[in-house]
């Protein structure tokens, strides 16, 4: 690829002397990887080929015009490009005025700014081709300067220089006219750079770490190369970190000797795919989750002659899954969540990535697959597999295995999806919602039913979203979800309160740092819920007035607890009952002998109001000092 621009470099460099002194152009869409092609493929190509015939290669300098003020401030970019070490020691970086003229003029400069930049340096700036970089985002006042400069290098000095721009925005940037008139001025050649998807392929790979990963990934180029070319991308910025996202994921996975590797390579792939769709602004979190059963929900609409148009996430998705058939985008190897959770943060937790594979795919000995997912995927198997799946887990469903949310999720939406097919083994001839409402009030009558996790991440990873069926969309499902989704928040609520009671009373037991549990932000549950509505008022007041130790725990855990609160947050509800406990303990210290009483009334308010000096007097604890001090006026009266 891109055969051409080698032609034109070679004949520009290859040329004794240049009957007219000019620049080359190269030039290309913002990322469709023009400097990564002088950087990474063509200057270490023509390197070879000079050193194989023994010539001299006269190296490139890139100097970014990034934010470029000036021709003099181009001028010590170069400087610093050219001689970084030289230029850190000698203290001038910055500061020097002398023009780059000067370096090309000067032979034995020993005095003077020349004693600092050193004749090793000038001498360096003749031995260079200067590539000019990021033309488009100086700023427009230095343009004519900078091409100024570029005039006379290659004019008065015989200087080979480069020029890599993406022209359309150079052009929004000073002007057609502007830019016209300097290009049949200084640019001579041209040279228009495309995508190259296999050499950032290639470089990818061959800057990993030596090891599995590496080897795993450099059998598999075609395969890689294929969804570069199906995603039809056109900026290699994306395409270098979807492959840094999908070498991760096979690093993860291909050191777990009991996933196969073919599950490994498809995983490669999607998440390759997804990346660049992610990058590329064709998917986003709500659109992943309608790939996963999206065939079997097309399916279905066709066969319920459904003509109504796609809602927009759903086209959305459909679009993104007919550029990537090979992938089974429907039916992904990993959870969506994994992979959106890893683009937005970089952290992946391997042990969780590698036991969800395990668990959902029944990979190792210690895990069998799902009846639930050898049904959903019965359109791949035989009739007997099939049926057999049905038979395990309708006896599954009698015996209520089943506890978690997403297993039971998974086989409502098969039930459903069977009546659909006048099958109903799956809840012995019940009617669907009302065998899962029944299902779900006995496991949590048992206590056995999973408790909802708070703010749970990755979105989908023990639900339905994690696989995902065409009755996602009936009202049958989403009554069941609701309904699971409400039986299960009760769960978490009570186990809570359980939480909350215990650990309050660890603290009347003599553990004062037991409040600080409430306030932990690695533990949300507690931090962020309004559990505390749960400890009566007078029972906080009691203990927080038995004496300074307690009063100085319970104080902190009102002062600390509300601090970073937000408009619309859930712990926010508790502000009437923290206002009520303050309230409650101010009555219960006028018991107390001074000067007892008034130190420890000063330091709570203290305390508290300095940790709500920001915030509006409707979301204090305490009112404001004036309003205080004026209830506390009638109150003496």
């Amino acid at each position: 690829m891109n055969e051409h621009a080698v032609k034109v470099l070679d004949a520009y460099l290859d040329a004794d002397t240049l009957s007219v002194p000019h620049a080359v152009l190269i030039e290309g869409r913002w990322g469709s990887g023009k400097t990564f092609f002088l950087q990474n493929v063509y200057e270490p190509a023509r390197m070879r080929e000079m050193n194989a015939k023994r010539l001299h290669h006269t190296p490139f300098l890139f100097v970014s015009l990034f934010g470029a003020t000036s021709a003099a401030d181009v001028e010590m970019r170069i400087y610093k490009a050219a001689c970084p070490g030289e230029a850190i020691a000698a203290g001038i970086a910055g500061t020097i005025a002398l023009g780059v003229g000067e370096f090309f003029r000067v032979k034995d400069a020993t005095k003077g700014a020349m004693d600092k930049l050193g004749k090793k340096a000038i001498k360096r700036l003749n031995d260079f081709v200067f590539v000019f970089d990021d033309l488009e985002r100086m700023e427009k006042t230095a343009f004519g300067e900078v091409m100024g400069l570029v005039n006379s290098l290659v004019a008065e000095h015989g200087r080979r220089v480069l020029l890599v721009t993406d022209e359309t925005k150079l052009e929004e940037l000073v002007g057609g006219d502007m830019w016209k008139d300097q290009n049949e001025k200084i640019v001579g050649r041209r040279a228009h750079i495309e995508a190259d998807y296999e050499s950032v392929i290639h470089s990818t790979i061959g800057n990993m770490p030596n090891g599995s990963a590496k080897s795993f990934m450099g059998d598999r180029i075609d395969d890689l190369l294929e969804i570069a070319m199906a995603s039809e991308i056109q900026n290699l910025r994306n395409l270098t970190w979807a492959m840094h996202n999908a070498s991760a994921f096979v690093d993860c996975l291909i050191g777990d000797g009991e996933i196969p590797e073919r599950h490994v390579a498809l995983t490669m792939g999607v998440v390759l795919a997804t990346t660049l769709g992610m990058r590329g602004g064709l998917l986003n979190a709500e659109t992943l989750e309608r790939l996963p059963g999206l065939a079997t929900t097309l399916a279905f609409r066709s066969v319920g002659n459904n003509h109504a148009p796609l809602d927009p996430q759903l086209l959305q998705a459909k679009t993104f899954s007919d550029k990537f058939g090979s992938l089974s985008l429907d039916t992904p190897p990993i959870d969506y969540g994994f992979i959106n959770g890893f683009e937005r943060s970089g952290v992946m937790d391997p042990l969780q990535v590698n036991s969800w594979i395990k668990t959902q795919f029944g990979f190792g000995k210690e895990h069998a697959e799902p009846s639930w997912r050898r049904l959903w995927l019965s359109h791949e198997r035989p009739m007997k597999d099939t049926d057999e799946a049905v038979a395990i887990l309708a006896d599954e469903l009698a015996k209520r295995v089943h506890t978690d949310n997403g297993p039971i999720l998974h086989s409502a939406g098969l039930a459903i999806r069977q009546w659909g097919m006048n099958d109903q083994r799956l809840t012995a001839g019940e009617d669907v919602v009302a065998y899962f409402e029944k299902y779900i009030d006995e496991v949590a009558a048992a206590g056995l039913l999973e408790a909802m996790k708070f703010d749970h991440f990755p979105a989908g990873f023990d639900s339905h979203g994690g696989l995902g069926f065409s009755s996602t969309e009936t009202g049958e499902f989403q009554h069941i979800a609701t309904y699971l989704r409400a039986k299960s928040l009760e769960k978490a609520a009570a186990k809570r309160h359980e939480r909350a009671v215990s650990i309050f009373a660890e603290a009347e037991a003599g553990d004062f740092e037991a409040l600080f549990k409430f306030i932990r932000t690695d533990d949300p549950e507690l931090s962020q819920t309004p559990v505390l509505l749960d400890i009566p008022v007078d029972h906080v007041a009691e203990f927080m007035s038995r004496d300074v130790p307690e009063l100085s725990a319970g104080s902190k855990l009102l002062a600390y607890r509300y601090h970073r609160t937000m408009p619309g947050d859930p712990v926010l509800e508790e502000l009437q009952w923290a206002r009520d406990v303050y309230a409650a303990v101010v009555g219960k210290l006028a018991q107390w002998p001074e000067p007892h009483r008034a130190m420890a009334l000063h330091s709570m308010n203290s305390l508290i109001r300095y940790y709500e000096r920001d915030k509006q007097p409707e979301d204090r604890i305490i009112p404001p000092p004036k309003e205080a001090e004026a209830e506390t006026e009638m109150q003496d009266a």
